[in-house]
């Protein structure tokens, strides 16, 4: 016996349909999946039988559950596994003259840039109301929009996906820099929104480069904890009077923390954030 299929399509109901609830906001006597049958339709909605009892349910709320003929489809793996074991010389042969090329591992800034423009596309999808073939049922069927929460103290980016009628919360995401991370927004952002919609993470965003050199924006910070934000590099050592700076071939930098301003040496801190960092820009002292 063949099991009827559906397909879950975005569009007001008629009378005897079979609908399925993805962005419950009523939820009087439903949740989110619950399907049921209407009954009756109305300008702003539908009421269907669902869980045994009459609920009414805005457009917003639910898919169409439109049946779809069943079709049988050929098992071509057998034949596939025979043909490469049929072929298997020529097959190794084609294979031994293409020349394997690793791809060009992605600078920090490159890795920015690319979790910024994720974000930008991920909101227009969740914006636009079609379906999406990956991710989780919200990405797939809901039209939704990201509330973000960064906090730099604590190195985590939180992420509310919300539904566009009613706000209500769908989804939550949640990235945290490992303590020997180098924090930054835009990728925090990118990696809590994949997480709240059920999408894979790239390993671009959790094994990003650290930065290469100190620059200004960069927020460092000491064994004892104290942290400071860079706001210039001067890669020679100062003397001030009476007193000459030691290993002035390590470098000082000119720090800057509560209004205070001061000189240091470079190799004494470790850079914790470079969110405001602008890395198109090229910093005295420091490489493009």
């Amino acid at each position: 016996m063949t099991k009827q299929t559906y397909r879950e399509v975005k569009r007001e109901a008629n009378v005897g349909e079979r609908i399925k609830i993805v962005n419950p906001q009523v939820a009087i006597g439903y949740g989110k999946g619950d399907e049921g049958s209407v009954t009756e339709t109305r300008t702003s909605g539908v009421f269907a039988q669902i869980n045994g009892q009459r609920c009414g349910v805005w457009h917003e709320e639910y898919v169409v559950l439109e049946p779809v003929a069943s079709t049988n489809t050929p098992d071509i793996s057998d034949a596939f596994t025979q043909f490469i074991r049929d072929n298997a010389d020529t097959i190794r042969a084609i294979l031994g003259g293409v020349a394997k090329t690793e791809p060009a591992a992605l600078t920090r800034a490159a890795v920015i840039e690319k979790a910024r423009a994720d974000v930008a596309e991920l909101t227009r999808k969740m914006r636009s109301g079609s379906a999406n073939s990956e991710g989780n049922y919200t990405f797939n069927q809901c039209i939704s929009k990201p509330e973000f929460y960064i906090n730099r103290n604590k190195r985590a980016v939180t992420v509310l996906v919300r539904g566009i009628y009613g706000n209500a919360i769908l989804e939550k995401g949640i990235a945290k820099a490992a303590p020997d991370d180098v924090f930054h927004a835009e990728i925090g952002k990118a990696i809590a929104l994949r997480r709240a919609l059920g999408l894979t993470v790239p390993s671009e965003y959790t094994d990003a480069p650290k930065p290469d050199d100190l620059r200004k924006g960069h927020i460092v910070a000491k064994a004892s904890g104290h942290k400071c934000t860079v706001h210039a590099v001067r890669p020679t050592h100062r003397v001030e009077t009476g007193h000459r700076f030691s290993n002035p071939e390590k470098g000082f930098t000119h720090l800057f923390s509560d209004g205070y301003e001061y000189w240091d040496i470079i190799a004494d801190y470790t850079i914790i954030d470079d969110t405001d960092v602008d890395y198109s820009v090229a910093t005295e002292g420091a490489a493009a």
